[in-house]
């Protein structure tokens, strides 16, 4: 049994993080999802070192719903998609009052800074990994009662 969310973030907006529109900007979504990614990875301190160092191969976001400041607390959901020989998938989704306003996914990919390329997941941290679930990418604005 996988576990979803693997991570939960609560950042705090501020209200420089708006636009002229009077939501949050779209390029601080990036950066909130980000800050919560490396929070998580950072609380698995055995596989936080063990995978290190990795790039962001790929960024992926759909922007559904304006986060807004004032409002709920928004609520970053993490898990991982896909597990492959030499990279992962981190996926995350964003949740305030009670909808879906973006989802998306970070490829990640480990990094041989000797040999100047990539290198393989052990089987040791495949199995972390692995034990980690997602929404479901086909329904992702579809909550389920436990959320």
């Amino acid at each position: 049994m996988s576990t979803y969310p693997g991570y939960v973030a609560t950042p705090e907006i501020r209200w420089s993080d708006q636009d002229l529109m009077g939501h949050v900007n779209n390029a601080r979504i990036l950066t909130l999802t980000e800050d919560a990614r490396i929070q998580w990875m950072l609380s698995l301190t055995e596989l936080a070192e063990s995978i290190r160092p990795t790039l962001v191969a790929r960024t992926e976001i759909n922007y559904r719903a304006p986060v807004h400041y004032g409002a709920e607390a928004l609520r970053i959901e993490l898990g991982i998609g896909r597990v492959g020989t030499t990279s992962f998938t981190i996926t995350f989704r964003g949740v305030q009052g009670g909808a879906v306003a973006f989802d998306g996914q970070n490829v990640m990919v480990l990094i041989d800074e000797a040999a100047g390329g990539t290198r393989r997941l052990t089987a040791a941290q495949r199995e972390v990994l692995e034990g980690f679930g997602t929404y479901d990418p086909e329904r992702p604005t579809t909550l389920t009662p436990a959320d």
